[in-house]
């Protein structure tokens, strides 16, 4: 594709050595910012000395209820996720690597206006090799720290929106929209992008908490996957497509072929071994393989479609069906994805793992909530004895919680004394302001100056001294998620190749 080639070898030794030292510079740059934010912290703190027990600004100690397994298991694994993603991103071979030997094959079977779309995003990784890599390396661990720190209110969503907007990015520009427009997609091969499914993890972790502690956002996060399996069954199924054929025209089928080109890539002998047998084993009995796919994902998709009335009726066959897809999943990962990131081009460890996080959140957020609400009730049962006794003590109560009423008494000598009866020895009609305007700021002055209050120095450094561990790791991962957008987005505005690329073409152009 025009602009996804720069000329270059993919282990360039001059960009490799330039993409080398671009991630050192800014991995020092990084640790300054953590360094530069924890100590802001730390001195807000020593400053203002909050008492013992004082949360942070995610909330005082209790205030959020503990987080729901489902979500946290998406914002964990997802997190964890993105972090190996960045890792994978600093191989020396995917500055130049990336664009012609990853994205632009992915994109060559699609329609050409997804191809144009793709080169558009490709080309300013091709004229800028050290800052693109560079820089998707931070994003992606920003975020992966991010996700992984921050555990609940407006950090840990704001979070999950990032998480799902970067994928979105990925998704359209790296794997070509999934794939999802190119002949031959199928669910064993990853479609529709292992991406789509990182981007529907950060949507759900965005979600305020309220969605995630009742059972319909389970049951809603099970019946798309449902619909999602169903349908590739039916793509799977379709005939003319070449799945149910091990051999075609002489040669291996769409499978075998996908599979026997995995075995090549540089990687542990048991794997590309254990890849060879699958394809040995799909060329000779390519019929039974496509038939166990295609009722294995059937069967999947009227489980969880069903998975409302089959919890309710039989919750057993539903904890089966998510064992047994789980041992689909990972078979598949391994015998036909082939683990997806060898190769020294690997972005990700394909589709399979982030799909299990995916049912595995959902299954949680079903489950919990209609099995754990007896074991809340049956608590409380107890105390109904007591409660009993307790109303003898409650009935001499309440002669008691009369006397305590003029209590009231001082509450009402916070009011100025003076200021009331000088409100009511005056005109009745004008006491009324003069009482509002004495004690209370007038309500269009009031919410400007909340607003700047906030933002005064001595409400600074109460709020960063008050804030929690938590909420200073999420703010520096969002500056080093700052530290790659930033160069991303100069990249992206320049028109012009790095001197980069052709010094590495033609040499140093002096001695």
């Amino acid at each position: 594709m025009p602009g996804m080639n720069s000329g270059l070898e993919a282990n360039d030794p001059v960009v490799v050595a330039a993409f080398r030292a671009a991630l050192i510079h800014q991995g020092i740059f990084a640790l300054l910012i953590f360094g530069l934010v924890s100590a802001v912290w730390a001195a807000a703190r020593w400053r203002l000395a909050p008492p013992r027990g004082t949360a942070g600004r995610g909330g005082p100690a209790g205030a959020w209820a503990a987080e729901p397994a489902g979500r946290r298991l998406l914002r964990l694994g997802f997190g964890l996720l993105w972090i190996f993603d960045g890792m994978l991103q600093a191989q020396p071979a995917m500055a130049v690597g990336l664009p012609s030997q990853v994205i632009a094959p992915e994109a060559a079977s699609s329609p050409l206006w997804v191809q144009h779309v793709v080169n558009w995003g490709g080309t300013t990784w091709s004229y800028h090799p050290v800052q693109a890599a560079a820089a998707a390396v931070w994003i992606q661990v920003g975020i992966g720290i991010w996700l992984m720190a921050a555990a609940d209110g407006p950090w840990s969503r704001l979070a999950g929106l990032a998480g799902a907007g970067w994928g979105l990015v990925v998704w359209v520009f790296g794997e070509s929209l999934g794939g999802i427009f190119a002949p031959g997609l199928t669910w064993l091969s990853g479609a529709p992008g292992a991406v789509a499914f990182y981007c529907a993890a950060g949507v759900l972790i965005a979600l305020p908490g309220r969605y995630w502690r009742t059972p319909g956002l389970g049951r809603a996060v099970l019946a798309v996957l449902g619909a999602f399996f169903a349908g590739m069954a039916v793509l799977q199924a379709w005939p003319g497509r070449g799945f149910w054929q091990g051999v075609s025209r002489g040669g291996p089928g769409p499978l075998a072929e996908m599979t026997s080109s995995m075995a090549q890539t540089p990687q542990p002998g048991f794997l590309a071994a254990s890849v060879r047998a699958f394809t040995s084993f799909d060329e000779a009995h390519g019929f039974a393989v496509n038939l166990f796919v295609v009722a294995a994902l059937a069967a999947f998709g009227v489980a969880l479609l069903a998975a409302r009335w089959v919890q309710t009726a039989r919750p057993g066959v539903l904890r089966n069906a998510i064992v047994f897809l789980t041992v689909f999943c990972l078979a598949d990962w391994v015998l036909v994805q082939d683990i997806g990131f060898f190769g020294g081009l690997g972005t990700d460890p394909n589709s399979m793992i982030p799909l299990l996080l995916l049912v595995i959140a959902g299954y949680l957020a079903l489950v919990p909530a209609r099995a754990g609400q007896p074991a809340k009730t049956l608590a409380p049962a107890p105390t109904v004895v007591p409660a009993q006794t307790v109303a003898p003590a409650q009935t001499v109560a309440p002669a008691q919680t009369v006397v305590p009423v003029p209590t009231v008494v001082p509450a009402q000598t916070v009011v100025p004394a003076q200021i009331v009866a000088a409100a009511q020895t005056t005109l009745p009609g004008q006491a009324v302001a003069p009482a509002q305007t004495a004690g209370a700021v007038p309500a269009g002055t009031a919410a400007g100056e909340g607003w700047r209050n906030r933002f005064r120095p001595a409400a600074l450094r109460r709020a960063i001294g008050a804030a929690s561990g938590r909420s200073v790791v999420s703010a520096g991962a969002v500056g080093v998620i700052l530290l790659g957008a930033v160069p991303m987005a100069a990249a992206q505005a320049s028109r012009t190749a790095d001197p980069i690329v052709a010094e590495s073409i033609a040499g140093p152009s002096g001695p």
